[in-house]
Parts: structure tokens; C-alpha cells; sequence
């Protein structure tokens, strides 16, 4: 958990708005396993109140680490919104962030996208994604 917090909310700026420590019959039901100790840290973009992201550490039974990688059947990930995709990446990098690639650009039919994915310290595979540069709508003027 200390390590994820580094990660998330002092590296990447998502603030803290709850932590609480669920155990009992409840959340062993939920998670379908027995005996279940839970440490729960919900955090937020500052940007995006109502979007939330809960960062869970199993304290019993303690899990396995996963090799699944981008792509693997039942492996996702999720995107963050920047304004400034180069610069953000420049600087986490600087902070010694893993990449899987550089940036790179796709030209869709309604905008071009900046886009890169990068592993948080447990190997979770995140998107940063600039917001989409618009393209003019096309003018049939004589």
C-alpha cells in the first residue's frame, strides 16, 4: 500500500478522500474468499470528483503477483486525461517511471491522439492520453 500511495497520490497528484479497514463475513462474501482482511485507500483526480480509484492491499489472504501483461485475457487498464502528454511523460520519466514505449500519435477521423502507456510499481499497465486535438470541420464554400 505505502508503495502504491507514493505512486498514485504523490507521484501522480490523485488526492486521498477515504481509507478503512473492512474484514468480516460481508467482505469475505464479496471477494469469495474465506477469511478475508482488507486495507481500502479511495483516492481522486483532483479534476474528476466522482471518479474513483480504490486501491485495495488483500492483508489476508495475501495474493499472488500476476505476470499478465497489456493484452492478456483478464488484464485492463485505465487512462488518465492529461493536457500535456510530452510533458507529462518528460517528467515522470525524469522521476523514474517505466514506459512501455515513447509517446505516439493516432490520427482518427475526429481528432488526433497522444497517447502512451506506463507501469505503476506493481507492474498495472496505466494510459496517459492527451485530450484530443479537433479537427476544423471542412467548409464547402464557392
Amino acid at each position: 500500500m505505502d508503495r502504491s500511495l507514493a505512486f498514485y497520490r504523490d507521484l501522480l497528484g490523485l488526492e486521498e478522500v477515504e481509507r478503512h479497514r473492512l474484514e468480516g463475513e460481508t467482505i469475505s462474501e464479496m471477494a469469495g474468499k474465506p477469511d478475508v482482511v482488507m486495507q481500502v485507500v479511495r483516492l481522486q483526480a483532483p479534476e474528476t470528483p466522482g471518479v474513483l480509484l480504490d486501491l485495495q492491499q488483500y492483508i489476508t489472504p495475501q495474493g499472488e503477483k500476476s505476470d499478465a501483461q497489456l493484452g492478456d485475457v483478464a488484464h485492463s487498464h485505465f487512462c488518465f486525461g492529461v493536457p500535456d502528454l510530452f510533458g507529462t511523460y518528460t517528467s515522470l520519466k525524469a522521476k523514474g517511471v517505466e514506459f512501455v514505449s515513447e509517446p505516439v500519435n493516432f490520427d482518427l477521423e475526429w481528432g488526433i491522439v497522444h497517447v502512451v502507456f506506463f507501469k505503476d510499481p506493481d507492474g498495472f499497465v496505466l494510459e496517459l492520453m492527451e485530450y484530443p486535438i479537433k479537427r476544423k470541420a471542412s467548409t464547402n464554400q464557392p
